[in-house]
């Protein structure tokens, strides 16, 4: 028996290095061990960090964004107000344009038409600033509206013999013999109350020229009136035209003619 216990521990110490080394071997393991769980530890705070700061840029790139985007929409609706204001402003300014071109033209027909009705008495006789009162009366004159020899006269009390119809009939105006394109001027102020036309005496102007008398021109070709314009004795009507088929063997002329009431008057009792 003490034979054997003498031969275990002569073992135990023939092998203490070994039972050292092992030993030995543990404890490195057991400092690794510990110093990488330390390192892992601190790459996991470390990460944390990184993501919280990531979370940080993250929600500070988002805030820069929303600005800009503010700042964009701030800038657009900046633009808007200005391209609006402008809108309103040229609006504003074509509308006071066209007032003030709708005023000259008022103006314009003001000092052509006169300032309208001016009364005498019961009675209103239209005037004119340029052409002065229509009050024409059987005592005074009026020119000739062309040069030129009378072919054939007024006449409502006897007949008269025509060329071109080839018969006799009253004539309620005078002919005067005029060469075509030759200019027609007005015999007294007045007012021009018609523009017409018909196949007996071609183109007609009536002029207005106080107390019930008129005086209408025909066979006109162009026409330099309109109906409402006011005309000073010498003021050129239109021209003569081509005679209308009625009047062909006459040759061009003027057809005068000269009313009171409606009713024809022979125009040489007038010309002066």
């Amino acid at each position: 028996m003490k034979n054997r216990d003498t031969s275990f521990l002569q073992k135990l110490k023939d092998n203490a290095f070994y039972v050292a080394l092992g030993l030995g071997l543990m404890a490195i393991l057991a400092v690794v061990a510990v110093y990488t769980v330390e390192q892992n530890g601190s790459r996991l705070a470390s990460n944390e960090v990184d993501l919280n700061k990531a979370s940080d840029y993250k929600t500070i790139t988002e805030q820069k964004v929303e600005k800009t985007n503010g700042d964009t929409a701030k800038k657009e609706e900046v633009q808007t107000d200005t391209q609006q204001t402008a809108t309103r402003q040229q609006t504003t300014s074509e509308s006071t344009q066209e007032s003030i071109e709708l005023t000259e033209k008022d103006a314009a027909d003001d000092v052509r038409s006169g300032s309208g009705l001016q009364k005498n008495g019961a009675d209103a006789l239209p005037v004119t600033s340029n052409a002065g009162e229509l009050d024409f009366t059987s005592d005074k004159t009026i020119t000739w509206p062309v040069n030129g020899e009378v072919i054939l006269p007024f006449s409502m009390e006897t007949t008269v013999y025509f060329k071109t119809l080839d018969q006799y009939q009253c004539n309620p105006g005078m002919m005067i013999a005029a060469g075509n394109g030759t200019t027609v001027k007005n015999a007294y102020m007045g007012k021009v109350t018609k523009v017409t036309s018909d196949d007996i005496y071609g183109n007609l102007v009536t002029v207005y020229i106080g107390n019930d008398y008129s005086l209408v021109y025909g066979q006109l070709d162009t026409i330099y009136v309109k109906e409402g314009d006011y005309i000073k004795a010498g003021d050129s009507i239109g021209t003569i035209g081509n005679p209308t088929d009625s009047f062909e063997e006459e040759g061009s002329h003027l057809f005068f003619e000269m009313t009171e009431k409606d009713t024809p008057v022979d125009p040489m009792l007038f010309i002066e």
